[in-house]
């Protein structure tokens, strides 16, 4: 056997522990010092360096628990709800009061508003969005956000304000509106569009100087309901589809009938959610389920004795036909539903599209094709005809050829662009305050050479204009899938003026709301519900932090970067 020392540093370990032991020979003392403390063996394993189980307070702008509340727009009254708060009791972390994350709320607030006011003074073009919604209380708000592109020609989208309109509210109620956003944010000379999904804004824009452009998702679910509209024969078939999804929203025992019924065919468990036939978008989902379970339906509303309710043959062909046509509209816009906000050159191409689509189901004798065609063509037929459209889609590397394949069509867009670059020349030298703020107006050949503005006639004269143009016009073309902006992000000194009317021209986007709610019904009645959540006094500030996500992520303050990647819902 080994023999125990009776002196020097080993002796005197086990003499420490000998007497330990003496004084609590089952260690229950030091154990439930350990699980008082939160340091048990498991928690000394796993975290070695932890000096207390959780920081008993902790700065609330890096706690994961505002960034849930931003990114999900819940109401800062959360933290007291019973539920919540047995949850944090359940992991010993105590949780801030409402107080404190309203006040902590507020101060992000006043923060990020700097940061934007910071982005919109550092740009000469923006574009402002407006976006008419209504609560589940039937109270009318509008969503007003700006879009711009910055040095490194990378696009960001930033909201300004949430405010209520009257109920009954007239286009002059949202341009008045628009009116005092600018002016507080100091961006009135720098509006040259606004895209909104109001109707008849054109004239009371116009008074403004402003353009105004419709928003291409709600140009959609126009084209659709003026189609159901004037043709009663597809009215009537969607809306009995409605009637149908209706029923057995509200109805439990059909609900569970339809789900064994299903379950019997192998089908997948949809249900079959109420909705109203004025987008084309949940039309397609109510129309597609609906002829995906046929048969369960068809014998659910046999065994409850709804038989009026059941289609026929003939009607579930028109459905397939129904089906087909919205699907060119889906497979169309399905590219931009992972993408904020799209460009406004994206619309000639995207309405192109969707023409050939329409035409090639004419073929196959679709007659809901026919009617959607006439009414689309109506809708889009003169839009080759706007400037900003045309001028946008030949600036945009992808689309270039598609807006100048007419020759009277490009020489229109040469010379609306060689128009555009004397433009800026003439600011240049009516405004030599643009040589003393170069961030309002990046043109730094100019501020290198200031002979330019004491010798006007050193301006670069129409012919080298047009060389820089035509040099842009013999590119090769980009794949649709690549980033337009990355093109113009190194311009060579001769292509500087063009690259600032591209700047210009792209900065407009397609849609007032961002793709992947305009195109998502899922997502857009998720959003909805959570707008419709927040107290009418906080509603400004959530919304503003939400849209303003962007600015959290650059915050010093380390926020996990897996619960940032959450902040855009």
């Amino acid at each position: 056997m080994e023999k125990i020392p009776s002196s020097g540093p080993q002796w005197r370990v086990l003499q420490n522990k000998q007497t330990r032991f003496a004084k609590d020979p089952y260690g229950r003392h030091r154990q439930q010092a350990r699980l008082e403390s939160g340091r048990t063996r498991r928690s000394q394993i796993c975290n070695p360096y932890m000096q207390e189980p959780l920081e008993k307070y902790r700065d609330v702008q890096q706690s994961p628990l505002l960034v849930m509340i931003i990114s999900d727009l819940h109401p800062h009254t959360i933290v007291e709800e019973p539920g919540f708060v047995q949850f944090f009791q359940s992991i010993r972390y105590d949780c801030p009061s409402a107080n404190v994350i309203l006040s902590e709320l507020q101060n992000l607030f006043l923060k990020t508003t700097g940061f934007v006011q910071d982005q919109l003074e550092r740009v000469r073009y923006v574009t402002l969005t407006c976006e008419a919604w209504k609560t589940t209380a039937s109270k009318t708000y509008m969503t007003t956000s700006c879009h711009l592109i910055d040095d490194g020609w990378t696009q960001k989208s930033l909201v300004l304000e949430t405010t209520p309109l009257p109920e009954a509210y007239k286009p002059s109620n949202v341009v008045v509106q628009l009116l005092r956003i600018a002016k507080n944010w100091r961006i009135e000379n720098k509006i040259k569009v606004v895209v909104t999904n109001v109707d008849r804004m054109e004239k009371e824009m116009e008074k403004c100087g402003w353009e105004h452009i419709a928003c291409f998702a709600n140009s959609l679910d126009v084209v659709f309901k003026v189609t159901l509209i004037l043709s009663s024969d597809w009215r009537e078939l969607v809306q009995r589809c409605c009637d149908i999804a209706e029923y057995f929203s509200q109805n439990v025992e059909a609900q569970s009938q339809l789900k064994e019924a299903q379950s019997k065919r192998h089908l997948s468990s949809y249900n079959l959610v109420e909705c109203k036939a004025d987008k084309w978008i949940s039309s397609l989902q109510i129309l597609e389920r609906i002829e995906v379970q046929r048969e369960a339906i068809s014998e659910v509303l046999i065994n409850v004795s709804k038989v009026d309710l059941l289609l026929s043959e003939h009607e579930h062909n028109n459905i397939n036909k129904a089906i087909l046509c919205l699907r060119a509209f889906q497979c169309v816009v399905r590219a931009k539903t992972a993408k904020q906000y799209s460009l406004l050159s994206d619309i000639i191409p995207q309405v192109e599209e969707i023409k050939k689509k329409l035409t090639e189901l004419q073929q196959s004798q679709n007659e809901f094709a026919k009617e959607l065609a006439q009414r689309f063509d109506c809708h889009f037929g003169n839009i080759i005809e706007n400037d900003w459209l045309t001028l946008s889609t030949a600036l945009d590397l992808r689309y270039r050829d598609i807006v100048l394949s007419e020759k009277e069509k490009t020489t229109h867009i040469k010379n609306k662009i060689i128009c555009e670059l004397d433009g800026d020349q003439e600011v240049l030298f009516r405004q030599p305050e643009l040589f003393r703020q170069p961030e309002l107006f990046r043109r730094p050949e100019l501020f290198r050479r200031p002979e330019l503005f004491r010798r006007p006639e050193l301006f670069r004269q129409p012919d080298s204009l047009e060389e820089a143009l035509n040099r842009y016009l013999k590119k090769v073309m980009l794949p649709r899938h690549w980033d337009p902006l990355a093109v113009w992000n190194f311009p060579k000194d001769d292509d500087l003026d063009l690259s600032e009317v591209a700047r210009k021209y792209l900065t407009v986007v397609s849609t007032a709301v961002p793709g992947d709610i305009a195109y998502d019904m899922e997502k857009a009645k998720r959003v909805a519900g959570r707008r419709s959540s927040l107290y009418p006094e906080h509603l400004n500030m959530m919304l503003f932090l939400n849209g303003n996500s962007s600015y959290l992520r650059e915050q010093r303050s380390c926020f996990s970067h897996n619960l940032l990647e959450k902040l855009k819902i």
